[in-house]
């Protein structure tokens, strides 16, 4: 049963660890950028871009492993679904990331010189993986073990990226936080894992076309009772908008530079409480 509306929210702080690529809604090329032919400039290009994802892949691997603990046990299942306290709202984490990864590492492999097809091809199929290691990761993880939802909702985010990226849409998944100050993006506790709002936003087209900045969301959250233990699931339906959105209405060129910073939305929210 809903209890509306509790609050309203003003989400407006992006997570430090994302960095700006840049892309613009409807480009088939999640970059933004000017595709290169296949020269030695667009080879070097690849190779810078291996090399970055190589270092990044390794910064991730080490801060999972010092965040989530070591994965030296036994390989073993847990049940993801309902037996974390997180109320799902860990699979709809595991949606976003598919479907942002896979975007952004496509347009990054088209940076790099690749065909558009090819690297949306690579770039799906490098976030399928490395997700996929994630869990494998945790499934020697002691304090973890290997969610099936988890890894369903991680190829559910790379096949709803793959098909944005071949037929545009104007929908899109994205994320929010609630209190700044608990905001990590591997969460330690259920505490932070919390603060993050996964949203499904809607930008409707209206008079202004593609400068029109606002979208309409419905996301999801958690939170815990006054024991500070039992989850309560949250929806919230919020209006808002991106900084490449806001910045589109006066500076298309400046707002493709923006990059990967549309994933994150500056909303108000009502937000109503579901028992």
């Amino acid at each position: 049963m809903a209890a509306l509306p509790v609050r309203v929210s003003l989400a407006q702080r992006v997570p430090s660890a994302f960095r700006s690529s840049s892309y613009r809604l409807h480009d088939p090329m999640p970059c933004g950028c000017a595709p290169v032919a296949a020269s030695e400039h667009g080879s070097s290009r690849l190779w810078i871009v291996a090399g970055l994802h190589a270092v990044g892949w390794a910064l991730v691997y080490g801060e999972t492993q010092r965040t989530w603990g070591q994965s030296r046990g036994r390989f073993h299942v847990k049940n993801d679904w309902t037996g974390d306290s997180l109320s799902q709202n860990d699979e709809a984490s595991h949606l976003f990331f598919g479907y942002t990864l896979t975007r952004t590492f496509s347009g990054q492999w088209r940076w790099g010189g690749m065909p558009p097809r090819r690297s949306r091809t690579v770039g799906g199929a490098e976030s399928a993986v490395a997700l996929t290691l994630v869990e494998v990761l945790d499934a020697f993880n002691p304090a973890q073990g290997l969610g099936i939802s988890d890894v369903l909702f991680d190829y559910t985010g790379v096949g709803a990226g793959l098909w944005t990226l071949s037929h545009p849409v104007d929908w899109t998944i994205r994320t929010s936080i609630k209190v700044r100050a608990h905001a990590r993006v591997f969460s330690e506790t259920e505490h932070q894992s919390d603060n993050y709002i996964w949203w499904v936003t809607y930008r409707p087209p209206l008079r202004w076309g593609l400068k029109q900045p606002l979208s309409l969301g419905v996301g999801h959250s958690v939170r815990r009772e006054a024991d500070g233990v039992t989850p309560v699931r949250e929806l919230h339906f919020g209006i808002g908008t991106t900084l490449p959105d806001l910045v589109r209405t006066f500076a298309p060129h400046a707002a493709r530079v923006l990059g990967i910073l549309d994933f994150y939305y500056f909303n108000l929210n009502i937000t109503a409480t579901v028992r």
